[in-house]
């Protein structure tokens, strides 16, 4: 398969930043570890919300990619013939593979909040949490805990 050098670099780089790539769902989506684990929920009402970032995703993808489409870039026409040149298309790779991993964990980072909820019976517990949704300060919302963490959803009903 002789695919141009140029599509190469194109087509791994798309794959990296399809990687960090979610898809939005109408549905309220709950963490895989809270599922069939028995939870507690305690009113409270929100005092104060501020934005934060959860950092991103660290695999093995971001330097895999990054060290492959360096190296392609750096790659001479005819192939890496000398030492000279083998050696610029592994520094290329090794640049790359820095590159990928940074990028990688960018890419993949998520908005969030780190939401401060007084509890009916006085206690103050924070949570940081994926947004959306967006709390602020004065909301009626319910803190569910339990072994698989905790979250935050509005209160329903009285």
């Amino acid at each position: 398969m002789n695919i141009p050098r140029t599509r190469l670099v194109l087509l791994l780089a798309a794959t990296l930043a399809a990687s960090g790539c979610t898809f939005p769902s109408s549905k309220t989506v709950v963490p895989a570890k809270q599922a069939n684990q028995i939870q507690s929920s305690e009113r409270g009402t929100v005092l104060k919300v501020r934005t934060v970032t959860i950092e991103g995703r660290r695999s093995h993808l971001g330097p895999y990619a990054g060290a492959v489409i360096g190296g392609a870039a750096a790659l001479p026409k005819g192939g890496a013939t000398t030492t000279g040149k083998a050696l610029g298309v592994a520094a290329a790779s090794t640049v790359g593979a820095i590159v990928g991993e940074g990028a990688e964990e960018y890419l993949t980072r998520r908005n969030a909040q780190e939401i401060t909820v007084e509890l009916k019976n006085g206690d103050v517990v924070v949570i940081v949490q994926e947004s959306p949704p967006e709390y602020q300060a004065g909301d009626r919302v319910e803190v569910i805990h339990g072994q698989g963490g905790a979250r935050v959803v509005l209160a329903t009903g009285p």
